[in-house]
This record gives structure tokens, sequence and C-alpha cells, in this order.
């Protein structure tokens, strides 16, 4: 079965909301958001969405369905979205993932710009580093 990964038209923003719902994720896209998605055949089997947050990029709700996990659909999937951006793309991950985020290229940070070091600080209790990658430092 072949694999599709896409950044999806805004209008399709309630497919992948539904994707989160089924799948227990927290976050919900809206059509200001950059949402990615992996398809297998019509199926939406990851997703991820990427905000402008002040003109920062920031990647959050990185899921993919469970019988699809351990396939490297989310290696994939990042490596198309960071491919595709002209600047730096940040993410807070958590402990058990820093592993795989640094396995890809990005690195942690120190430093958050203003609009995410006020978003990092709202989600601090859910015990998370900050990570970014730039699309030169992508290890394919």
């Amino acid at each position: 079965m072949a694999l599709r990964f896409e950044c999806l038209d805004p209008v399709k923003t309630p497919l992948v909301n539904k994707f989160y719902d089924s799948n227990g994720a927290r976050g919900r896209a809206n059509k200001q958001d950059a949402v990615w998605v992996a398809y297998a055949d019509f199926d939406i089997i990851a997703a991820c969405r990427i905000q402008n947050r002040g003109d920062h990029l920031f990647l959050s709700t990185l899921l993919v369905a469970p019988p699809w996990r351990g396939k490297g659909i989310a290696r994939q999937l990042l490596s198309q979205i960071i491919k595709s951006q002209q600047q730096e793309v940040y993410t807070f991950a958590y402990q058990s993932l820093i592993d795989f985020y640094r396995s890809i290229g990005f690195n942690f940070v120190l430093t958050l710009p203003e609009p995410l070091a006020t978003l990092f600080c709202f989600y601090q209790q859910r015990k998370i580093v900050a990570m970014s990658i730039r699309s030169s430092n992508y290890l394919k």
C-alpha cells in the first residue's frame, strides 16, 4: 500500500479533527494551521500541524494512528514538513520522544522567541523540552 503525504487545504480541517478525536489527541486543528497528513489509500493515518506563532513556526499534535506506529510514518511525515519550510521549526517534545526528534535533526533550544516562551510556560507542567530544526539541518 502506497502512502501519500500532503499539506491539506484548510477546508479539510474537520477531517483532521475527526482523526484526532478518534485517536484521543488533545489538540485541535484550525483553518489558520498548516495541517499535514499521511494517507493510506483514502484514510488519514497520521497528522500534525504547523502553527504560526508570532512569525515563528510551531509543530504540534503529531499523531500516528496506533495500528500504523513503529513503521517510520512519523519520520516520513516530518521529513516532508521540514523540507518544505524556509525557516526554523520549533516543537515541544515529551521526554519519551527526545531521542526520536534528535535522530531527525532537532536540537535543544535554550532561548525561545517570546510567543513560544509564553506557550512553553503554559505546557511546562507536561515535562516537555523545547527543540527546533532548520531544513538545512535535517538528517535524512
